[in-house]
């Protein structure tokens, strides 16, 4: 009898089994919890809130040097030795100051609110100016200070 050469039907089943766990593996690799594309989203989305956070720190260090040098922000906050007294920021200085700073500024809209922050184990509410992102993202800013704070609740 002729031998005949060729694939058995059980070293392509076994093949075929091989293939399907390596997909499986593959795909939960891409797709899981910690698959290459959440953790892609995370880093995208991180990467972009250190963005917003540098335009607003950005505007806030051009409003405060401005402050400083006596300009517009400074013209209605004055002490009785015509200087500047202390700086308050309001929400459309901020928001012309991000303008000015980088055009491309996603910003929907700059707004009062309140924050509830807590610092040595002591919990306030504190009037922030509230900056809104088109990407959902908003910076809370003293507008005292300028400092940028994060809700604590």
């Amino acid at each position: 009898m002729r031998r005949q050469n060729g694939i058995t039907l059980i070293a392509l089943v076994i093949t075929i089994i091989i293939l399907l766990i390596l997909a499986a593996v593959s795909i939960a690799m891409l797709a899981g919890d910690k698959g290459l594309l959440t953790r892609s989203r995370q880093a995208q989305t991180a990467t972009i809130q250190k963005s917003n956070e540098e335009i607003v720190k950005l505007a806030v260090e051009d409003l405060i040097t401005e402050y400083h040098a006596g300009g517009a922000i400074a013209t209605n906050i004055t002490n009785t030795n015509n200087s500047p007294s202390t700086l308050e920021i309001n929400k459309e200085e901020l928001k012309s100051a991000i303008y000015r700073t980088t055009s491309d500024a996603n910003v929907t809209d700059v707004t009062d609110t309140t924050l509830n922050i807590a610092e040595d184990d002591l919990e306030e509410e504190v009037s922030v100016l509230k900056v809104d992102f088109a990407e959902g993202q908003d910076i809370y800013v003293l507008p005292s200070t300028g400092r940028i704070v994060t809700q604590q609740v």
